[in-house]
């Protein structure tokens, strides 16, 4: 399950969440039908982990038509994911945090080009950090008066989520259990269905989205 802290009932939920859109051609292997948005956590099914896995080769290494790499093989398909380079930008995965108030329904999901590599940037908020959330919508960060931070869904106003500034911590720690579970659930999937590039594909996916090790306040 998606990690929730001791006093969730009282807080908003803050989510790793995956941009997933029409697989087209579809992967050599098979795919649940999700989205706009996936959650990751070590819930996932193993078609859910393979929609995002296939989701994640095509962002980075596929036009609109281009077939898949190896035809039928899944680990000629996953290689260029396992063997992306340790440089940031080297492998981008299309997403970010989704904050939702269960209480009210208010949601802020990631706008448009962002980076869900870029999560640990959160830390950064409660120093007065306004982290770059994507656009088209343009959501964005205020730093309101009595320790509160504001999430809007859009620059021209919409929607908006509350969190307090001493919690907002917590629930980014919480991003780093449910990031690490997604690991454990993809590595299940890899070792069925890549066994040769189970290691390299989750060591990369653990790079790029920076979860293994403490958590640190940002990116050094």
């Amino acid at each position: 399950m998606p990690f929730r802290p001791a006093s969730a009932r009282h807080l908003p939920l803050l989510q790793p969440v995956l941009e997933v859109g029409p697989l087209d051609p579809l992967p050599p292997w098979p795919v649940a039908d999700v989205g706009p948005w996936l959650a990751l956590s070590g819930a996932l099914t193993a078609a859910e982990v393979g929609a995002a896995v296939a989701r994640i080769a095509a962002y980075n290494h596929l036009d609109d038509s281009s077939p898949w790499p190896g035809g039928d093989d899944p680990l000629t398909a996953v290689l260029p994911v396992a063997a992306a380079g340790p440089e940031p930008g080297a492998l981008v995965v299309p997403g970010g945090l989704r904050l939702a108030d269960p209480a009210t329904g208010a949601r802020v999901d990631p706008g448009c080009c962002s980076d869900l590599n870029e999560w640990r940037e959160w830390y950064g908020i409660p120093a007065g950090a306004s982290p770059d959330l994507g656009h088209d919508p343009d959501p964005w960060v205020e730093h309101r008066p009595g320790g509160t931070i504001r999430v809007w869904a859009d620059e021209q106003g919409g929607s908006w989520v509350d969190v307090p500034v001493d919690e907002l911590t917590r629930l980014v720690d919480g991003v780093q259990v449910d990031l690490a579970g997604f690991l454990r659930a993809l590595r299940s999937w890899a070792e069925d269905v890549v066994p040769a590039g189970a290691d390299a594909l989750v060591a990369s996916l653990d790079r790029h989205l920076r979860v293994s090790g403490p958590a640190a306040r940002a990116r050094p």
